[in-house]
């Protein structure tokens, strides 16, 4: 009769242990239900988002608001909860009949907005006008439609 050394009876139930330990682990863990996913935690600010922020120069943007002011005959300042400031100058390339409170649909490109390189361009008149819009984000319209 031989015998078995010491060791393989050692090895063998080790792997026996592994074994049955390895398979009851999948066994619970492969029955676990599927963890709920958390909600996002409540937002902290107290603003409306903002559409400005989320464009960058150069991007193109379509805006519904109300007419709030007509600062030229192509210049007219445009209001909605969902603006920086909740206002947002409007440049456009021929002359607009709107006045406020009217309702506007604007596309067109978002522009850093600086007297100087666009008065010319869309004959904008008196500068101090327009100092409270120098480098902020204003919108050059390709297309206005004015909700009557």
């Amino acid at each position: 009769m031989s015998e078995r050394p010491a060791a393989t009876w050692t090895t063998r139930h080790v792997h026996a242990a592994l074994a049955t330990a390895l398979a009851a682990v999948l066994a619970v863990t492969g029955c676990a239900p599927e963890p709920e996913a958390e909600p996002p935690p409540p937002s902290t600010g107290t603003s409306p988002p903002n559409t400005l922020a989320r464009v960058d120069v150069g991007d193109a943007l379509t805006v519904t608001a109300a007419v709030d002011q007509v600062v030229d005959e192509r210049a007219l300042v445009v209001r909605d909860v969902d603006l920086a400031d909740r206002s947002l100058l409007v440049l456009t390339r021929q002359s607009v009949e709107a006045t406020p409170p009217q309702l506007l649909s604007v596309e067109g490109t978002v522009v850093r907005f600086s007297y100087r390189r666009l008065a010319a361009r869309h004959h904008l008149t008196d500068p101090a006008a327009y100092r409270t819009f120098e480098g902020q984000k204003a919108l050059v319209a390709s297309q206005v439609t004015v909700w009557r």
